[in-house]
């Protein structure tokens, strides 16, 4: 019961607990852009990235804390799964050109049901690692596949892949793996976030890897 108070403070606070954060945010631009030397900027952008880097985690444990307090709210709707998979691609398709790693939509004229938001979450937080974990020259595939009245959407990418004993513990808490983590910065919070959206909207998913083959997140 103590545990469960604690987690409902915590997603009643959320706005609260970041508004310091963002009121010090906009101080250090405001810093930066009065800066009158490089040695000023560059102490004022290393302030900016490193509280930018307390409010994602401030802000993943946040929403962690909506879920499991039951805040999260789940709005179903059926729509068109192309719009979605059409957002995903303009948002990280910069990113991927930057990494020059090759990224594929494979979309379908299905309609879906589900909550678009949260499954844009979902969709965004694995195309993301997927793009980090996948090195230059890989490939990054994101495909629809038919499935009698369902559909499996599919992240698949070429990098570095997950020894199969890992595969329960990268969706806890804070876990990185060493690979990983000596590949790309992160929080190891992005896949307990997606677990929990999953089981909220009564989806399912699957994993399948191979080490230095990649990953298929569905």
């Amino acid at each position: 019961a103590a545990n469960l108070d604690k987690t409902q403070f915590l997603a009643a606070a959320s706005h609260d607990l970041l508004q310091p954060l963002n009121a010090a945010r906009l101080y250090t631009s405001t810093l930066y852009e009065r800066s009158r030397g490089p040695a000023l900027a560059s102490l004022a952008e290393s302030i900016d990235a490193s509280l930018g880097a307390v409010e994602d985690i401030m802000s993943a444990l946040l929403d962690i804390s909506r879920m499991d307090s039951g805040a999260l709210k789940v709005a179903m709707a059926q729509f068109d799964i192309r719009e979605l998979l059409r957002k995903i691609e303009i948002e990280f398709r910069p990113q991927a050109e930057e990494k020059s790693i090759r990224l594929d939509i494979v979309t379908t004229s299905r309609v879906v049901q589900s909550d678009r938001m949260l499954l844009a979450r979902v969709l965004q937080n694995l195309v993301s690692n997927a793009i980090k974990y996948t090195r230059p020259g890989g490939r990054v595939l994101v495909g629809c596949r038919a499935r009698g009245n369902r559909v499996r959407i599919d992240v698949i990418d070429t990098g570095i892949g997950i020894d199969l004993h890992q595969h329960q513990l990268i969706f806890t808490e804070f876990s990185r793996l060493e690979q990983g983590a000596r590949i790309a910065p992160g929080l190891g919070l992005g896949l307990s976030i997606v677990k929990r959206i999953v089981s909220a909207l009564d989806h399912a998913i699957e994993v399948e890897s191979r080490v230095g083959r990649g990953s298929r997140f569905s």
